[in-house]
């Protein structure tokens, strides 16, 4: 049997994607800078920052997100509750980065991290 490997994609910024669903749904989110999301990660512990929303090269939805203390509990919501891959644990910067294949499924989690939490997107 022939097997054909998959064709990689572009890299795209889906933030300003997001932002718009955002609008869309009334759902208020701050939108920082880079340097401002340290910070805004560390106001309390409903504070969540979306570092990054991207199609990566192998044409999955990637998220990353920061939060106060590297809770457990928001690597349990992505993995478990979400069912997201889990990709990389950043322990120094507090970042968790996950991928889905679906569109859909991604923005319904961006949904439920917006309206659960106090969002900051970094854009």
């Amino acid at each position: 049997m022939i097997s054909f490997r998959q064709k990689k994609t572009i890299i795209t910024d889906l933030i300003p994607d997001a932002l718009e669903f955002y609008d869309n749904e009334g759902i208020k989110v701050n939108k920082i800078s880079p340097e401002q999301a340290d910070a805004a990660s560390k106001v309390n512990s409903k504070s969540l920052v979306l570092v990054s929303f991207i199609l990566n090269e192998h044409g999955n939805y990637q998220i990353s997100v920061q939060d106060k203390e590297l809770y457990r509990y928001t690597q349990k919501l992505l993995r478990d509750i979400f069912r997201l891959k889990i990709l990389d644990i950043n322990t120094k910067n507090r970042i968790v980065t996950a991928e889905c294949e679906q569109k859909g499924i991604i923005y319904d989690i961006l949904e439920i991290l917006g309206r659960k939490y106090n969002l900051s997107v970094v854009c």
